[in-house]
């Protein structure tokens, strides 16, 4: 059987070079199936572009392949959700509930951990075919911009799937841990890959990242931030190397990537995260209006105001503990609605804590947040909810633009790297420059070696909240999961309520998917 994933419009000819199948004989393996060439489809930086902004599209759009899942903003809570920092108030509509129990990533069947493999590999397919194409073809600024951005991509997948399903780099032996098939071919033989070791992954990763660079270095401007230029070539790359450890790298990388772009002001911070148009924005998916995700958007999985069950049913909130860590004087608690009504239970002299006195009082706070929030009737709330996504229209299903990449983060990764390198005054400065923008009461720190350190990592757990970082973290710094005063029930999140580190637990591997083994005879499960 052949299934056919095509991401541009199909009234496009240079589809065919998406049209990627999957064979029983083999499932990671994507290869054009179309009577037309690739060579003939991709025969000029026009196509080629027609081709790669099909992979933008597949970056956000609704695939219903694998389960209607919508690429990029499907992954962003999937590395959220089950990490403790961005918590479900109820069982809800059931998105996401074997997230939170750990059920999920540890069951190879499920669909949803089988749609990781698939848009990653999907992704990588897809760029594969553009890199390969390109031989022979006159160097200009714009195949320079497309091998950039199809390179970007290739490392970018690449390491999102070993970090899902390979042992974190710090805490293992990547010359010999299993980490996932590093595919660069795309034309016969098609034949199952074994997994490569993790250290090889991010040598390709690396080596990828390098070669975007250079091709970057001449190519033309791209259109607008839905593509990648070489600002997220070299965020992408800051990231690769705080995740093994190249503290060096890391530092510079990210000092470069950050250096156009500006801090949101307080208002830009409060007005929803939706929007591309924001200075501070590095990478993200502009939304087409007319080719909405509906209720597998990112807004529909995260915001409070969407007008979706699972944003009625299940409103999302922080972590108490971690809302504790935040400063009175930081702009950022004002997203944290800590002392919002439950809607949950009916108004009695018991319920909500005790905190109001008449049901006329409980009823007058109800109405008073439910304009903060900017829901309807309809949408549960809780305390502690956050209102940090919001869609800018009310409680709509409009698509909002989808954030992949922004400058606090390269702030972040830079302090993080000039901590571990003991260089405490560039820390510490670097720091400065980010929190002094949120917290106005903010002081300049004083620690240094580990203090400092866990100070950036404090700062990015609330800098970065529901933005797809957390679940990685934790991974490189081998943290255990403990909800205790989380304010998370321990009868909604069951086994994912405490967890033992990492290096101690293998549960915090992903599994291969079952249909990828039961069709690589190379491929091997990893095991618990």
């Amino acid at each position: 059987m052949k299934i056919k994933y095509k991401f541009l419009p199909k009234s496009l000819v240079f589809a065919l070079i998406l049209g990627l199948s999957s064979c029983s004989e083999d499932f990671l393996q994507i290869v054009p199936t179309d009577s037309v060439s690739t060579e003939i489809a991709l025969g000029s930086t026009d196509n080629m572009m027609l081709a790669l902004n099909g992979v933008h599209r597949a970056m956000y759009a609704q695939n219903g392949y694998v389960s209607n899942y919508a690429g990029q903003q499907f992954m962003i809570p999937t590395a959220e959700y089950a990490a403790g920092d961005a918590l479900h108030s109820a069982q809800g509509n059931g998105w996401f509930n074997a997230m939170l129990k750990w059920t999920m990533h540890t069951n190879a069947t499920r669909s949803d951990l089988e749609y990781i493999w698939f848009f990653n590999y999907n992704i990588i397919g897809s760029v594969n075919n553009i890199i390969n194409a390109a031989n022979g073809l006159q160097e200009s600024d714009d195949l320079n911009n497309i091998l950039g951005q199809a390179y970007t991509y290739r490392a970018w997948a690449h390491f999102n799937l070993v970090r899902f399903f390979g042992k974190a780099y710090m805490i293992g032996n990547p010359s010999t841990d299993l980490g996932v098939p590093v595919m660069l071919a795309t034309e016969p033989p098609y034949e199952g890959l074994a997994r490569n070791t993790v250290q090889e992954v991010y040598n390709q990763i690396t080596s990828d990242l390098s070669s975007a660079i250079t091709y970057f270095e001449g190519a033309s401007s791209r259109e607008d931030l839905s593509h990648l230029n070489i600002d997220v070539a070299k965020g992408i790359a800051a990231r690769v190397y705080l995740t093994i450890g190249d503290w060096a790298n890391a530092e510079k990388f990210a000092n470069e990537a950050r250096q156009d772009y500006s801090l949101m002001s307080e208002s830009e911070y409060k007005s929803g995260f939706n929007t591309i148009n924001n200075p501070e924005w590095m990478w993200g998916s502009k939304m087409i209006q007319d080719q909405t995700s509906y209720y597998y958007s990112y807004f529909y999985y995260c915001s409070n105001n969407f007008n979706g069950s699972q944003n009625r049913s299940n409103p999302k909130f922080m972590n108490h503990n971690l809302y504790d860590l935040m400063s009175e004087t930081d702009y950022r608690r004002d997203l944290i609605l800590k002392d919002c009504p439950s809607t949950f239970d009916e108004w009695d002299e018991g319920a909500n804590e005790g905190r109001y006195a008449s049901e006329a009082e409980y009823d007058a706070a109800i109405s008073e947040y439910r304009t903060i929030v900017n829901n309807a009737s309809s949408h549960n709330m809780v305390p502690y909810m956050h209102i940090k996504l919001s869609q800018s229209d009310g409680p709509t299903i409009t698509p909002m633009d989808v954030l992949h990449m922004r400058a606090a983060e390269m702030y972040l990764i830079q302090a993080e790297a000039e901590a571990r390198q003991n260089k405490s005054g560039e820390a510490q400065t670097t720091l400065f420059e980010l929190v002094s923008a949120r917290d106005a009461g903010y002081v300049k720190s004083t620690n240094t070696g580990q203090a400092l350190v866990d100070e950036v990592l404090v700062q990015r757990r609330i800098e970065l909240f529901l933005e797809g970082h957390r679940w990685f973290d934790m991974l490189r710094n081998d943290e255990e999961l403990d909800l205790t005063g989380s304010g998370a029930s321990p009868d909604l999140y069951l086994t994912g309520y405490q967890q033992a580190k990492p290096s101690e637990n293998p549960q915090w591997l992903f599994l291969i998917p079952q249909r990828e083994l039961d069709a690589n005879s190379n491929m091997v499960q990893n095991k618990y």
